[in-house]
């Protein structure tokens, strides 16, 4: 199965453009012109929509791999912001290109049209996960969605602070449960690889 830079490759002839953004950095803002569809590489980019009372509404945080803001392919201008969190790469997709592949090769756009289906799945599961009220059985089902082939051990490629921020918790929360889970021996930790017990 291709990976959607694969797909956006394809599909843009090759005409993805990388863009290194330092921590705190802003890709666009509301209201401007829409000119690329963009797929984070490296790092961490969050979107973001301020409501007419000041307050800051987080959409979505978009992890290495995942694209975001793609209905902006249909739309003139941005409807939220979108910052770096950490230092990140990004990749540039023109629109014009995109939407002239699509229209001109079905394979293609099937391709992306599958991929963002499951990106659509993933995300209504992310939001039932965030339904979890307890801290503990967040973190517990994290890790069981991110078990190894051998189903036995998780092994981490993020901070947990990063990982709080995706599972909607402060850290402060995520390592109270961590210890909890290890001194009830659910878990064993062992530098980044999470070793899940049975109850």
């Amino acid at each position: 199965m291709s990976t959607l830079i694969e797909i956006l490759e394809s599909l843009s002839g090759g005409s993805g453009v990388a863009r290194r953004l330092d921590a705190g950095e802003m890709l666009f803002t509301t209201g401007d012109p829409v000119r690329s569809l963009f797929v984070v590489e490296t790092g961490q980019l969050r979107l973001l929509r301020h409501t007419e009372h000041g307050a800051t509404l987080t959409l979505h945080v978009a992890q290495p791999g995942e694209a975001f803001a793609e209905a902006s392919l249909f739309s003139r201008t941005y409807h939220c912001d979108a910052a770096a969190d950490v230092s990140s790469l990004v990749r540039a997709y023109p629109k014009r290109a995109l939407l002239r592949a699509l229209r001109e090769d079905s394979g293609a756009a099937l391709a992306l049209t599958g991929h963002l289906a499951r990106q659509v799945q993933a995300l209504r599961g992310h939001i039932e996960f965030l339904n979890i009220k307890s801290a503990r059985d967040r973190v517990l089902g994290y890790l069981h969605n991110h078990l190894s082939a051998s189903a036995k051990h998780v092994e981490l490629e993020r901070t947990w602070k990063a990982i709080a921020t995706e599972i909607g918790l402060t850290h402060e929360a995520v390592y109270r449960a961590l210890a909890e889970l290890e001194r009830d021996g659910r878990i064993e930790r062992d530098g980044k690889a999470v070793v899940l017990r049975k109850p």
